[in-house]
């Protein structure tokens, strides 16, 4: 037995209302993926006044190797030790690991210890290889009534000498920032400071080494 007109049509309403509700789903889902998002970059240790390239030693910077999040272009947010979030409206320029081996090796090269600082593989053959894995690259959101949140940067840097294949040195650098919102520019603020403080240690380390002022 068929319907009755009023129920046919009540159904038909009911079914109207539901593609639309679809669609307006749908179009809000696109919407939002077409926002636009800020990105942003670390910046390099500068040259030191005066500095001029008196090196004569081929450094190249490998890939840093990165897992889950941290590989990506998105800028990572843990809200607690078990759960990763990404920050909704800002994200790095380029996939991390290749931003920070590009911060890297501008800042290697800004030292003037070098006679070419390079990240392609089809450069000349290097005297070195400096290897780079990311073991912390993260803003962690901290408990209310103080910053809001501490951003991570942990870094193992080894170095190998090209000539015999021979790992000269190995070392863990690790610095922290606050931030004191949670805003895509207070956090990446925090990135550069730690990341920062980390490459004025860790470069000067690096070009000892393989300079051979390190001892080695």
């Amino acid at each position: 037995m068929f319907p009755p007109r009023r129920g046919l049509r009540a159904a038909c309403l009911l079914a109207a209302i539901a593609v639309g509700a679809a669609g307006c789903t749908t179009i809000s889902s696109l919407n939002s993926a077409a926002r636009p998002v800020d990105t942003y970059a670390l910046n390099p240790l500068p040259a030191p006044a005066g500095a001029v390239r008196s090196g004569s030693r081929q450094v190249f910077v490998a890939e840093p190797t990165a897992a889950g999040a941290a590989a990506s272009d998105r800028i990572v947010v843990r809200p607690n030790p078990l759960q990763v979030t990404l920050l909704a409206d800002g994200r790095w320029v380029e996939a991390a690991p290749t931003h920070l081996r590009n911060v890297i090796a501008r800042s290697l090269a800004n030292t003037g210890r070098f006679a070419l600082v390079s990240t392609s593989t089809s450069a000349p053959l290097p005297d070195f290889s400096l290897l780079v894995d990311i073991d912390a690259f993260e803003a962690r959101i901290l408990p209310p009534g103080g910053p809001a949140a501490s951003v991570v940067v942990s870094l193992t840097l080894a170095i190998v000498r090209e000539a015999d294949g021979r790992l000269l040195a190995s070392r863990r650098f690790t610095r922290t920032a606050e931030a004191a919102d949670t805003d895509a520019l207070a956090v990446v603020s925090a990135f550069d400071a730690a990341n920062g403080a980390l490459l004025r240690e860790a470069v000067p380390w690096a070009a000892a080494v393989m300079t051979g002022a390190g001892g080695v």
